[in-house]
């Protein structure tokens, strides 16, 4: 059977447009609740800001590392892109959060970045997406998970939703499919496909979409899928 993987960021609202934290404190319930209604567990990647914010029953779930705070690691100067991400693997640890997997924010590592997550001792990386372009990147040897579709398709009417999905189960042994905390509010004042279709509209298709996915494939978090490789 296909197996999908479903990831969770969790991070501050549509960063770094907005300063607020609306998608922690009211979209997280309502998602987590989502999740248990469908039977389906996510694998989580939280920034390190985020994670003073989440909630115990998060415990059981699997964790990743998304950064400290939503920074565009490929920005910054090498060494200070590795101090980054000791800094947030150091203060997610502190707060008893144990990050099995690290992804880079809006999907961009750099060389070092990577090299410095392997040094970490994570057993997995996901910084990457099958969508985009990184040249000159060079791999460490660490297994990685890209993702396959940007978050926003998952917000796209059903019909269309469920075509392109079903067409990467199809081709894919592995489906990586990315939803944002904050796409489960409603959004303004930012892009339009940022917004479009968020809050209420966005849980209610991804909750049939996740319906529909559960009688076709196997739902698997990130690290279930290392024995295979």
């Amino acid at each position: 059977m296909r197996k999908v993987a479903l990831t969770v960021d969790l991070e501050g609202d549509a960063p770094p447009f907005l300063s607020t934290w609306r998608g922690m404190e009211e979209g997280l319930p309502s998602l987590l609740e989502l999740l248990e209604e469908v039977g389906i567990k996510a694998t989580f990647f939280c920034t390190a800001e985020a994670a003073r914010k989440l909630p115990r029953e998060m415990r059981g779930e699997e964790v990743g590392c998304h950064g400290l705070s939503h920074e565009r690691l490929d920005h910054l100067p090498p060494e200070e892109g590795r101090e980054r991400v000791r800094k947030a693997t150091e203060e997610m640890r502190r707060l008893g959060w144990r990050p099995k997997g690290f992804r880079a924010p809006n999907f961009k590592p750099t060389t070092q970045v990577l090299e410095e997550v392997r040094g970490l001792g994570y057993s997995y990386d996901s910084s990457l997406a099958i969508y985009k372009f990184y040249p000159g990147l060079r791999l460490p040897e660490l297994p990685e998970f890209p993702n396959t579709l940007p978050s926003s398709v998952l917000r796209l009417p059903l019909p269309l939703s469920r075509r392109i999905v079903g067409w990467c189960v199809r081709h894919f042994p592995l489906t990586v499919l990315d939803y944002h905390v904050w796409e489960a509010v409603e959004v303004e004042g930012v892009r339009w496909d940022l917004k479009f279709s968020t809050g209420k509209t966005s849980l209610c298709r991804l909750r049939e979409l996740l319906f529909w996915l559960g009688k076709r494939v196997e739902f698997v978090t990130l690290s279930e899928m290392l024995p295979s490789l």
